[in-house]
């Protein structure tokens, strides 16, 4: 009889307990799955992430720092100055290489039509478009470049893959001034290229003209990005600080002047601190 009631009474005891957990907020289950870090190694998102974009963002921060580092009444942070003109100086030969190399084979694609010399100019047209080609994969995003899920997931396992055209990217750039410009560019590509193939010399020299001054445009733009980057790097490592101040205006005014022809309304465009801006 008292094993019955002690039964009992444990029994109204769990229902209790019971009751007063069911009233409680559910506990989530743990989970064996990693909590998703910005290092995540399965995180897929980096595809759509703009190279271009990032080159940008990180020359607005050198920039900066640059400008954290050198103004002022304080002893500038030398190293800080050469490391972030350095990093600066790096992304600008990079990207206006590019434009550059364009210029360059344009020009040349033109002499040899002048002089009739179709075998020469389609040598330049193929290293025209390797510098479209060298661009494209140093800016674009990787969808955009038609990575997808698919290709992934084959290279993971060491297949060769191709992606199915309902993974191409949905979601493409804006279309931003600068979008503008490269589809300008992109149909006079395609023409120079019909137009050599069918060996029409005066539409081809029209076609490769048109492309000409976006191309110089842009090179002289990078190219004094570079060059003034270049000259903080020389003055930091000299320690000097005479000067600088005008590198870094005359660097920043060359990114501005293409913010505003390219970026568009739409854009948050990042500017780079002024070297005699506020110090609080």
């Amino acid at each position: 009889m008292r094993l019955a009631s002690l039964l009992f009474v444990a029994a109204v005891a769990c229902l209790i307990v019971g009751c007063v957990k069911s009233d409680e907020t559910p506990q989530p289950k743990p989970s064996n799955k990693p909590p998703i870090t910005w290092d995540d190694q399965g995180d897929r998102d980096w595809r759509f992430r703009s190279q271009y974009k990032m080159h940008m963002r990180n020359m607005w921060a050198d920039c900066n720092r640059i400008v954290t580092a050198g103004r002022g009444d304080a002893v500038p942070t030398w190293h800080e100055l050469w490391a972030n003109a350095a990093d600066i100086e790096q992304r600008a030969r990079l990207i206006g290489g590019f434009w550059r190399e364009l210029e360059q084979r344009s020009a040349e694609l033109l002499e040899c039509a002048a002089d009739d010399d179709r075998i020469g100019a389609t040598e330049q047209f193929r290293y025209l478009g390797a510098a479209c080609d060298g661009c494209h994969l140093s800016t674009w995003s990787q969808a955009y470049l038609h990575v997808t899920e698919g290709i992934i997931e084959g290279w993971l396992r060491n297949r060769v893959t191709h992606g199915q055209a309902e993974e191409v990217d949905p979601n493409p750039p804006p279309l931003i001034p600068n979008r503008t410009v490269m589809q300008q560019l992109y149909k006079d590509y395609a023409n120079t290229e019909l137009f050599l193939e069918r060996w029409m010399v005066e539409d081809l020299r029209q076609s490769v003209t048109a492309m000409q001054p976006e191309f110089k445009k842009r090179a002289e733009r990078w190219q004094a990005v570079r060059d003034n980057a270049a000259e903080i790097v020389e003055l930091a490592k000299k320690r000097k600080r005479e000067g600088m101040k005008e590198a870094y205006g005359r660097m920043t005014v060359a990114c501005l002047a293409c913010h505003a022809e390219n970026a568009g309304e739409g854009r948050q465009i990042l500017v780079p601190m002024q070297w005699d801006g506020p110090l609080d």
